[in-house]
């Protein structure tokens, strides 16, 4: 190691690169350690009087203001670096949720969801590229996957300890102050943020290019590379497998008469499935090879949603962790993916398109699957989920495949793009 570190730079320098990597967890770590987890969607509905639709409904602007900002976000990020974006995510995360727990109307929870979408914009993208070129100015590029998975595994594993506190801390109080305090939690990352070390900067002024250079090379990438546009529109696709645990976990719960107090014990597992796709998504990789994991995934998201929809028992909340697993898998899997494809100075903008896709699907499927919760019944929900997954993942999957049986063979791999002038 030492003579590779020599190879990327000073030692000092090397150790401040390889020290963002263990930032990076506790930035993840802080951004996701929030007690509103198991209880958000029940405070909406029970404090703030809103049905499920309205609930699915105000996700159309939210997801609408990532569509709009995210590749400004993921430009900004390629051109004037990865530390300053996400401070400024942070500080978005710690203001809206902050907001969301003291709104007392639905403009005021309008509000919040909008700085909450410039949070998540900005974040997208720049994240996976901080922790990359991280790696790669230090000669380990090929350990993103694994770093990659494990700071998902801190994510979820955060998110598992705000699961387990929050719905006592809110059966002991209310369900506002939970949220409130998860505000304050959230600016610890702003902190953790601070102390990060820009990597990769002489990309960005040696190549000099400009913001609106950024997006239309990053734009033309999507459209010279198959492999790179369809990897994005799967990630969107396997967004539709988490509405279920996002919106509709809790409410399946308290139909079942799951009290406040115990919703939070109820969606651990599917937090520890998500702990386990995240730091198992290297293995899963080497042992199924990354074009079957890819299959894999959509067909266990059709099954998970069927059995919800014909199951109508408490002992069905074995499908959310199947779910909840499948997706965040995805992202390191994903994102690894995309990384080998992209040069530096391009990253977070193509790699912040698995962003916009998941809006992209999120804006229509969400309120969709809400409005027949409302009018029908969680199980026409279910059904509707099922039938997304097949319809788009069946030709996706088909016109994927050729890239996916090239990526496979070393001698006929595409090509990386081709650098900016």
């Amino acid at each position: 190691m030492p003579a590779q570190e020599a190879q990327y730079g000073d030692g000092q320098a090397a150790a401040r690169y390889r020290a963002n990597v263990w930032k990076f967890y506790l930035f993840h770590f802080l951004l996701n350690f929030q007690l509103w987890w198991p209880i958000w969607v029940i405070y909406l509905t029970e404090e703030r009087g809103l049905s499920l639709g309205q609930v699915t409904l105000l996700d159309v602007p939210f997801w609408s203001s990532i569509i709009l900002l995210q590749i400004p976000a993921a430009a900004i990020s390629d051109r004037w670096g990865r530390k300053p974006t996400l401070l400024g995510a942070a500080l978005a995360f710690s203001v809206a949720v902050t907001v969301f727990g003291l709104a007392e109307n639905y403009v005021i929870i309008l509000v919040s969801y909008l700085i909450w979408g410039v949070g998540f914009a900005l974040l997208g993208g720049t994240e996976s590229a901080f922790l990359y070129d991280s790696l790669k100015a230090v000669g380990r590029e090929e350990d993103y996957s694994r770093a990659y998975g494990r700071a998902w595994g801190v994510a979820t594993g955060a998110g598992l300890a705000g699961t387990l506190l929050g719905a006592p801390v809110a059966d002991a109080t209310n369900l506002s102050f939970p949220i409130v305090v998860s505000g304050g939690l959230a600016f610890l990352a702003v902190i953790a943020a601070l102390t990060f070390t820009e990597p990769a900067p002489e990309a960005r002024t040696q190549q000099h290019l400009s913001y609106g250079r950024i997006i239309s090379e990053s734009v033309g990438i999507l459209r010279r590379q198959p492999s790179v546009r369809y990897s994005v529109l799967f990630y969107g696709l396997i967004t539709i497998g988490s509405i279920g645990p996002v919106f509709f976990f809790q409410p399946f719960l308290r139909d079942h008469g799951i009290g406040l107090g115990e919703v939070g014990l109820w969606q651990t597992p599917s937090r520890i499935a998500g702990v386990l796709g995240a730091v198992a998504a290297y293995r899963i990789v080497l042992l199924f090879g990354e074009r079957r994991t890819f299959y894999l995934m959509a067909p266990a998201l059709f099954v998970s949603y069927a059995l919800l929809a014909v199951w109508d028992s408490v002992y069905a909340v074995v499908m959310f962790p199947m779910m909840n697993f499948v997706f965040i898998l995805s992202q390191p899997t994903v994102t690894d993916y995309l990384n080998r494809r992209v040069p530096t100075e391009q990253r977070a903008t193509v790699i912040s398109l698995t962003s916009l896709a998941r809006s992209a699907v999120l804006v229509p499927a969400a309120p969709l699957l809400g409005l027949l919760a409302d009018e029908l019944s969680l199980s026409a929900a279910f059904w509707a989920g099922g039938i997304l997954i097949a319809g788009l993942g069946l030709p996706l999957l088909a016109l994927w495949l050729p890239h996916l049986l090239r990526d496979e063979a070393p001698q006929e791999a595409e090509p990386a793009a081709a650098p900016a002038d």
